[in-house]
């Protein structure tokens, strides 16, 4: 099952974080916390649910395009427990975030991923289309820094997108 989170699942979001990531778990437990504390819609944070368990969360937080005032929404934080992965809770957990995203008249998704995963879900090299990746993101390559477009007939932002600062401590 999937459903927005509550604020009452937070600690069990950060744990299934700080499990889903092994030795980068911390890090992304903090992040978590902190995009939830600071930057995330509360209606763009889903779990997973498995016999009353959380297993899965994803969220949605704002960056920007440099130098504009324009906000552009990103998929990060997705993880899973262990035990869970490849039972489709991710898969589960990335469509119930484009279709909100969609359906909040947004243009596009943004991702930093592995393009064969989230290549099925539609997305593509923002490069491509005139969406740079964060500074921090160049030294692992712009293949991974990927959109979704959710609105065919929008004109897309152009230029570098910024991180929000949790991203960037």
């Amino acid at each position: 099952m999937i459903r927005v989170a509550a604020e009452a699942d937070w600690p069990e979001i950060v744990e299934v974080h700080r499990a889903a990531f092994g030795d980068d778990g911390d890090r992304v437990a903090r992040l978590t916390q902190e995009l939830h504390d600071d930057w995330h819609e509360p209606d763009l944070s889903f779990v997973a649910e498995e016999e009353g368990r959380i297993v899965g969360h994803v969220m949605n937080t704002w960056s920007w395009i440099e130098g504009s005032g324009i906000r552009v929404l990103q998929l990060s934080p997705l993880g899973v427990l262990p035990a869970y992965q490849g039972r489709g809770h991710g898969f589960a957990l990335v469509r119930a975030s484009l279709d909100a995203v969609r359906a909040r008249g947004e243009p596009l998704l943004l991702l930093e991923g592995d393009p064969r995963y989230y290549g099925r879900f539609g997305f593509v090299r923002a490069d491509e289309l005139g969406l740079l990746p964060p500074p921090e993101t160049e030294a692992r390559g712009a293949w991974g820094f990927q959109v979704a477009v959710l609105a065919e007939a929008a004109e897309l932002p152009q230029g570098r997108v910024v991180y929000s600062p949790p991203f960037t401590r």
